[in-house]
């Protein structure tokens, strides 16, 4: 199923709405209907960055005719362009759905912003000073250093605390099956897909805030706005997601944990993948035509 299918999957409010408020996104309103792709083609492009960007889109595009669904992503450097060629991949590129932002070990951070051709992101890397230290495109269902922070970040063991003395109603049962579909993604690599829908559990705000101990915070924020918003962050477990969607208003519309390699939310399908060669060649032969 790809990103748009799911999309058009309404979301509904479920709970009393009883969770703590979020703090302000910058967001777009919820749409009315799902847009249909446009590809971003410049009005007016300098023809200068053109000789260097025709050889990378020609590249990208072979890499998903050889595998629509490359793995392990294919990796482009674009760090040495020249400006008006970072201009050009800039504009031609636009912006898609969804984005993220990791934390680095070493102080640093990672910017990633899917394009318009879904499962085609743009990797910037800064140092702890705020230097860019790299620059480069990546073709997969995601971002691989999006997986490899949180992974790196995640316990691989869950280590559950007593809950004598705590005032809980729900929490210990829901732990204990945090940890057995922890155990069980560890055993297959995050292949398996297990939700816990805190939405439809009566929890207790002292329930979530226990579970949210057990579980940790990680590095990783996705933010996906294709339909409405949705917040996907990673834990200090690995494998381990928190999913929010929030309404018009700010509110949490649902909450749960994925346990999984990653929400299916904010992944490309192969489908996805091979829309995007399509539009890669239309827009490679468009900057060829020179009708620019």
């Amino acid at each position: 199923m790809t990103r748009a299918a799911l999309s058009q999957i309404p979301v509904v409010m479920f709970g009393a709405g009883s969770q703590p408020a979020e703090e302000d996104w910058n967001y777009l309103p919820l749409p009315r209907e799902v847009d249909t792709f446009h590809a971003p083609l410049p009005e007016q492009v300098g023809k200068a960055g053109i000789p260097e960007v025709l050889p990378l889109l020609r590249a990208m595009i072979e890499a998903l005719q050889a595998d629509p669904a490359p793995h392990p992503a294919r990796v482009f450097d674009v760090a040495g362009l020249s400006a008006p060629a970072q201009a050009l991949l800039a504009q031609s590129m636009g912006e898609g759905e969804v984005s993220a932002q990791i934390s680095l070990p070493d102080g640093g951070a990672a910017q990633i912003q899917e394009s318009v051709y879904t499962g085609i992101w743009r990797v910037l890397e800064f140092d702890a000073a705020g230097a860019l230290r790299a620059d480069r495109i990546e073709i997969g269902d995601i971002a691989p250093i999006v997986v490899q922070q949180a992974m790196a970040a995640g316990a691989t063991h869950i280590a559950l605390p007593s809950a004598q003395g705590q005032n809980l109603m729900n929490a210990p049962a829901i732990a204990n099956e945090i940890a057995s579909a922890h155990a069980a993604a560890m055993e297959n690599d995050g292949a398996s897909n297990h939700a816990i829908n805190f939405s439809l559990l009566p929890v207790t705000p002292e329930d979530l805030a226990w579970l949210e101990k057990i579980v940790g915070g990680g590095p990783v924020g996705i933010f996906s706005r294709g339909y409405g918003k949705c917040v996907v962050t990673s834990t200090g477990l690995r494998h381990v997601w928190r999913v929010r969607y929030f309404d018009g208003m700010n509110k949490i519309m649902l909450d749960m944990l994925e346990i999984t390699r990653v929400p299916e939310v904010v992944l490309a399908s192969r489908e996805d993948l091979v829309n995007a060669r399509a539009h890669l060649q239309e827009l490679l032969e468009w900057l060829e035509s020179g009708n620019v």
